[in-house]
């Protein structure tokens, strides 16, 4: 308390990666944390999935023997599906099956992110959970605007604070609003992806059996094709304990421009044999959809404020690319914007000069070279639903063809493979799309 207000020296807005690593390491470092999650707790709003836990590992380094984590992945598949044909590249190393297990695990938000909290807990912040924050409050005009605490829903006394981190996620009004105050909105709209997501139960032998695994190891197998012809997107299949994990990722505006509902989307995947069988005899435990923003680097807003930072999905620290890798770049701008705090509160001065330490950690870390050697996703995914609507099926009818048994010479039989998957393509424009394309893999 401070005359009679609530004062804090730092609050978080929401629960996600972001946030929690944001707490966890100020909290450590014995300031006043106060996180504000508007869920019934952390992680009841988010899908399930992988997680890269790099940043994480150096937060906890023992979380691998404490976290509920489900399977590492220690095999992994990417494939071109097709109404009738397939094809599948799967890889794997054997030192992916033992620790730390390439850093890449399968997890439950649910409980992992629950469990987090817990750990910001006992790291001396406080979670306050079922809480919404509403808007910022502001103190002073133009460039000397601050933001100095949160208006709370249901609350009439509002919370102050040295400095706010918001990590509510994609499209996040909050954020909105205080860039609106503050300035700093991109010249390049955000653009959304959802992320849908189906959680099948089977027994755990079943699982390992269908995906060819050793007891206790995961596998993660990814695809593009059917049914996503026109689409942005493509499909998931995750392993856990004693479930499965299916779903999709796809741009909003692509489903809206093609007129399709993500469900009817979801049981068109279902209905593919290839997928189907992996489900077969399983049990429907839970249905889920996440909004992620999609823009890449040209999307970021300005990051830093007086008294103000924004971390995480909030920011739009995603990899579209086809690593789609999310979580990770969250932790690492929570933890980054952390340290700003701590070096602001050493020198008491939160200013946007104090602060934007934050922004230049960013700019010399993996989370912004990463960004900066996948900008081009945004215009490779412009030609995307064009490409995938020839390539997967002509890709895998070739290999096909090629082992079909026939009488004919193999030669005769090359040529006509070869010719018939180039049949009909326009070549110049799909050199140029594959260029494109490029960017998707950098």
């Amino acid at each position: 308390m401070e005359d009679g207000r609530v004062k804090t020296d730092v609050i978080v807005v929401g629960g996600g990666p972001a946030g929690l690593m944001a707490a966890h390491r100020l909290a450590q470092e014995g300031l006043e944390v106060i996180l504000m999650e508007r869920g019934a707790y952390a992680g009841s709003k988010n899908v399930s999935g992988l997680l890269y836990a790099t940043v994480l590992s150096e937060a906890i380094p023992d979380f691998e023997q404490r976290a509920p984590l489900e399977r590492p992945v220690t095999r992994r598949s990417f494939g071109f599906l097709d109404d009738e044909v397939f094809s599948y590249l799967t890889f794997g190393s054997r030192d992916w099956a033992s620790p730390p297990f390439n850093r890449t695990w399968v997890v439950y938000r649910a409980h992992f992110d629950r469990w987090l909290a817990k750990e910001v807990e006992e790291a001396g912040a406080t979670v306050l959970e079922e809480t919404v924050v509403d808007d910022l409050l502001y103190d002073g005009e133009g460039e000397n605007r601050r933001v100095i605490g949160v208006r709370i829903r249901g609350e009439e006394e509002p919370f102050f604070a040295d400095t706010v981190i918001l990590a509510e996620g994609a499209l996040g009004i909050v954020t909105r609003k205080a860039l609106e105050t503050l300035g700093g909105m991109s010249q390049t709209p955000q653009v959304y992806g959802i992320g849908v997501k189906e959680i099948w139960g089977l027994p755990s032998g079943v699982i390992e059996d269908r995906f060819h695994l050793e007891s206790g190891q995961g596998a993660a197998l990814e695809w593009i094709g059917s049914p996503f012809k026109g689409l942005v997107g493509g499909g998931f299949l995750y392993t856990g304990k004693e479930s499965l994990a299916l779903g999709f990722i796809a741009k909003v505006d692509s489903l809206i421009a093609a007129g399709i509902a993500p469900y009817d989307l979801m049981e068109s995947i279902k209905a593919h044999p290839e997928i189907g069988r992996y489900l077969a005899g399983g049990e429907l435990l839970e249905y889920s959809a996440h909004i992620l923003p999609e823009g890449g680097l040209r999307a970021l807003p300005k990051l830093s404020h007086h008294g103000l930072l924004i971390v995480g999905d909030a920011a739009g620290f995603v990899n579209a690319s086809f690593y789609h890798e999310g979580a990770n770049l969250a932790m690492a701008s929570g933890r980054m914007a952390a340290e700003a705090v701590i070096q602001a509160k050493l020198i008491g001065d939160f200013s946007r000069g104090a602060l934007s330490l934050y922004e230049r950690m960013l700019s010399n870390s993996f989370v912004m070279e990463d960004l900066r050697h996948f900008r081009r996703v945004p215009e490779a995914q412009k030609v995307f639903p064009r490409l995938m609507d020839v390539l997967p099926a002509r890709f895998c009818r070739l290999l096909v063809d090629l082992y079909q048994q026939s009488t004919e010479p193999k030669r005769v039989q090359q040529r006509e493979a070869f010719r018939k998957m180039m049949e009909g393509i326009p070549k110049l424009r799909t050199i140029k799309d594959l260029w494109k394309l490029k960017g998707m893999i950098g």
